[in-house]
């Protein structure tokens, strides 16, 4: 009987994967021609160098995605030769969504099995909130789904122990999307490591994943290396007015609601322990950021709170737990 409970606690959380895989393939392609940018951006690499330094210069510094990307277009239009724009559109966001998310989900799986349920079942409530039509404003772009993985990779390394594995994570992460470069933060949370050794590590990936943004930067022309994003989208026009005009609007979609409510439940969880302080950190830090570069009620850019904010409801409440006692002395970072 053990057994069967053991292979259930693998073969359970990956049935419901594949089901929302399949959930998420329809809802990516109800979207997926929402807007011109979603095309733009899967086929901004599907050439040379050249032709990418056509794009936004906030996009470029993502490079790692949209090179990735652009091979998949590549390979969807030599397998399926879809007739059109639309066509092709058809295939390529659906397949390169549930790719990430299929590689999103096993990692759970192998950390946390049975528990992985909990994070899976989030993961999939915030990323509808996003791909919902007529949902804020629905884009898809090829750096959504490789920042949730990266954000993913980053509260497994915690939870098992391996918080130094970070520096290595961010430099990489960083060319999937400049926001993995607030994990970080985590480095200062490491209790058990005098003050002058965390500042260091801080620092050391830190400047690891800039480093490698600005190489990026260099090769694409970027016109401004290492600090790409932009506050505004023309003179005079600040995107941090419009965001908090955003806050005391009524819709219904507020962005209030952002994620199904996990950016909310993050910023609200008591700092109880010293690892959800550190999310809450990094959290807080994400969301100032978007409040000032970002169009907050684009919910596909918050992504990378979802991870964060299950882990710390995880820590948090003995639900997500069950073999936890409540706020155990935890192996800091």
């Amino acid at each position: 009987m053990s057994k069967y409970r053991s292979l259930l606690s693998y073969a359970v959380p990956l049935v419901v994967s594949l089901s929302i895989c399949v959930t998420v393939v329809r809802q990516v392609r109800t979207v997926a021609l929402s807007s011109n940018d979603n095309y733009k951006a899967f086929y901004s690499f599907s050439g040379d160098v050249e032709g990418y330094t056509s794009i936004r210069q906030e996009w470029r510094a993502r490079v790692l995605s949209n090179f990735l990307a652009g091979r998949l277009a590549n390979l969807i239009d030599t397998v399926y030769e879809p007739r059109d724009i639309d066509a092709a559109m058809f295939y390529l966001p659906s397949a390169w969504t549930v790719g990430w998310l299929i590689a999103t989900f096993l990692l759970l799986v192998l950390a946390f099995r049975e528990r992985s349920l909990f994070f899976i079942l989030g993961i999939y409530a915030g990323i509808s909130f996003a791909y919902t039509p007529e949902m804020g404003m629905t884009r898809l772009m090829p750096w959504d789904m490789p920042a949730l993985f990266s954000f993913t990779c980053f509260v497994i390394m915690i939870e098992k122990g391996r918080g130094r594995w970070v520096a290595l994570l961010v430099p990489l992460a960083t060319l999937f999307k400049e926001t993995a470069l607030l994990l970080s933060l985590s480095f200062l949370f490491q209790g058990d490591v005098r003050i002058r050794r965390r500042l260091a590590w801080f620092a050391g990936s830190l400047v690891a994943g800039f480093a490698l943004k600005g190489i990026a930067d260099v090769i694409t022309q970027n016109p401004s290396p290492l600090f790409t994003m932009t506050v505004g989208d023309a003179p005079g026009a600040i995107r941090i007015l419009d965001n908090i005009h955003e806050l005391f609007s009524t819709r219904m979609d507020h962005p209030i609601l952002a994620d199904a409510g996990l950016v909310l439940s993050i910023l609200i969880l008591p700092p109880v322990n010293a690892r959800i302080r550190m999310l809450k950190t990094i959290g807080v830090a994400f969301v100032l950021g978007n409040l000032t570069f970002g169009m907050i009620a684009e919910y596909r850019i918050w992504f990378e709170i979802i991870p964060l904010s299950l882990y710390a409801l995880f820590l948090y409440f003995p639900s997500g737990a069950p073999d936890r006692k409540r706020f155990p002395a935890q192996r800091e970072t």
